[in-house]
C-alpha cells in the first residue's frame, strides 16, 4: 500500500524524526543513550518525560591507585524542531555564578587556570536571558520556553541517578567525577535572531551556538523551595561536532586537576 503524503509530512515535520537523529548521531560518537525515560515530578506529582539522556566516559589513570577512574559527562537533553522566528535578548553572563557552579557541580575549583578553560566561562561573556517568539504572551506555547523548562525539571529530579554505562554502575569501574548539565539540541538556527539588551539594535542572525542564563525556581526531592542558576546549552544540530569538541575540552580541563 502505498504511503500517503500526509503520512510522508507527520513522519518529516515530527519533531520525533529530528529527536531519533540526534540519539542515533550521539550513538555513533560513543554516547549511551536513555530515549523518552518517565520520571515523577516532585511539584506536581505528575509523570513527566525527557527527550534523552546522554552519557559518556574517559578513563583517568593517574599515578596511585585511587586516581583511577572515570570522568563521566552527562546530558539532559531536550530536541526541539523550530518551526517560527524567535528572538534572544542578549546581556552580560553571571560569571560569579556560573564559577561558583562550576566549582560546586564539578572537581573544577575556584581561582584556577583549568576552570577557566570550562565552556562555561571560556565561551564568551554574552549570554541569553530573554527570548520571544510570534506565541508570546502565552508562554507556555514558546518552543524554547518548554524545552529549557523539560531539561531542567528532569535534571533537577534526576541528577545523581544511577549511569547508563554497565561497568559504572556495577562498580567495575570507580567514578571519579561526574558533570551533569542541560541542553537543547535545535534541527536547525535559521530562524533565530539576537538583540542586545542594553541598546535598541537590530536583530542580527544567530550563526553559532549559544548559552541561556536561568535562575531556575523549583521544588526538590524534599520539597523544599530552590533558586538555582543554571546555564543552557542551546546547540544548532549542524553544530554539534563543535559542540561535542567542545566537551572533550571540558574533560582535559577536568583531567588537569584531579
Amino acid at each position: 500500500m502505498p504511503i500517503s503524503e500526509e503520512i510522508e509530512a507527520i513522519v518529516n515535520e515530527s519533531g520525533n524524526s529530528f529527536h531519533c537523529r540526534v540519539t542515533n548521531y550521539l550513538k555513533t560518537k560513543g554516547w549511551s543513550t536513555l530515549v523518552s525515560p518517565y520520571y515523577m515530578d516532585g511539584g506536581t506529582n505528575k509523570p513527566r518525560e525527557i527527550d534523552l539522556i546522554a552519557e559518556k566516559h574517559w578513563i583517568f589513570d593517574g599515578r596511585h591507585p585511587d586516581q583511577y577512574g572515570a570522568v563521566i559527562i552527562k546530558l539532559f537533553i531536550e530536541c526541539k524542531y523550530i518551526p517560527q522566528p524567535n528572538v534572544f535578548w542578549f546581556s552580560d553572563k553571571d560569571t560569579a555564578a556560573a564559577t561558583k557552579w562550576l566549582v560546586s557541580n564539578t572537581p573544577l575549583t575556584a581561582n584556577n587556570m583549568f576552570t577557566k578553560r570550562h565552556h562555561y566561562l571560556a565561551s564568551g561573556s554574552r549570554v541569553a536571558k530573554l527570548f520571544a517568539s510570534k506565541n508570546k504572551p502565552n508562554a507556555e506555547n514558546e518552543v524554547i520556553y518548554k524545552a529549557l523548562n523539560q531539561s531542567l525539571n528532569a535534571m533537577v529530579y534526576l541528577r545523581g541517578k544511577e549511569s547508563l554505562i554497565p561497568d559504572i554502575e556495577s562498580g567495575r569501574i570507580p567514578t571519579l567525577a561526574c558533570i551533569e548539565m542541560p541542553v537543547v539540541f535545535c534541527n536547525s538556527f535559521a530562524d533565530f535572531y539576537r538583540v542586545e539588551m542594553e541598546s535598541s539594535s537590530t536583530p542580527q542572525h544567530l550563526d553559532e551556538n549559544f548559552q541561556l542564563e536561568v535562575n531556575y525556581a523549583y521544588l526538590d526531592i524534599n520539597e523544599k523551595q530552590r533558586n538555582d542558576y543554571f546555564l543552557l546549552d542551546i546547540v544548532d544540530f549542524e553544530k554539534i561536532d563543535g559542540y561535542l569538541n567542545v566537551l572533550e575540552a571540558d574533560k582535559e580541563a577536568i583531567f588537569q586537576i584531579l
